[in-house]
């Protein structure tokens, strides 16, 4: 919150994706790590955004046009095929902290306990059972994320009872991954997380979104793969967020 008033910080933003874990572990695993292979000669190569668009090694070898291509190509279609479900919660730290004088909610805690009431209510809806698995930040940070999460499990939120977190969450405790672990699902969230975000704001504030992978992210996402209300099929309140 100390940061919410400069420009850059103003805003904080989670992106939460559903995945079934079998579906995780092999088949898109398998489809990324061929994607991978292709372009960077290994699937030991782990995807991360910011680098892809710099094209700092390893993804340096993406500046050959022809090679480029192929990964984009391979990659938008990917994330049009792959049987996911996103949600993104966003925070105006500036306004929170105006609005709330007294009450000041940690801004990332704030997000999660969002991201996961609207996690375990699909779960109910969809009668299923599911684990939460987060990137590794820091150990600070990562004790801060356990506290936060086994306590919504103990106390549930007012909008959703304690019962049904333990009904439909596998675990008191959440899983932490770090980026060099591979896995395929953290790698996803990585890449439409800034997109899903940034087109949130940007909506928000009338700023164009001038970044074309994003536009590109962000239309695939609006098209089926935010969750939507099953009646209206509204995406607001749903599938994103706005906070406070």
């Amino acid at each position: 919150m100390k940061s919410c008033l400069t420009p850059t910080e103003q805003y904080l933003g989670v992106t939460g994706l559903i995945m079934r874990l079998e579906y995780e572990q092999g088949q898109f695993t398998d489809v990324l790590d061929q994607i991978k292979n292709a372009c960077f000669g290994t699937g030991a190569v782990v995807l991360h955004r910011r680098d892809i668009i710099d094209r700092n090694p390893p993804f340096h070898v993406l500046r050959d046009p022809s090679i480029g291509k192929h990964f984009d190509t391979e990659l938008m279609a990917l994330l049009t095929t792959a049987i996911y479900r996103v949600f993104t919660a966003i925070i105006d730290k500036k306004e929170h902290a105006r609005r709330y004088t007294v009450w000041r909610f940690h801004p990332y805690h704030y997000c999660l306990t969002v991201l996961l009431e609207r996690y375990v209510q699909w779960l109910e809806n969809t009668d299923n059972v599911g684990d939460v698995l987060a990137e590794s930040r820091g150990k600070k940070e990562n004790m801060q994320l356990e506290r936060a999460y086994q306590y919504l499990y103990r106390n549930g939120t007012d909008h959703v009872p304690a019962t049904l977190f333990q009904k439909r969450l596998s675990t008191k405790e959440i899983k932490l991954r770090p980026k060099a672990a591979n896995i395929a699902g953290l790698q996803m969230v990585d890449l439409i997380a800034n997109p899903s975000c940034r087109g949130l704001i940007c909506e928000r504030t009338g700023v164009p979104m001038t970044a074309l992978f994003g536009r590109q992210v962000l239309a695939i996402l609006k098209r089926n793969k935010y969750l939507k209300s099953p009646v209206s099929g509204k995406i607001e309140g749903w599938g994103t967020k706005w906070l406070p």
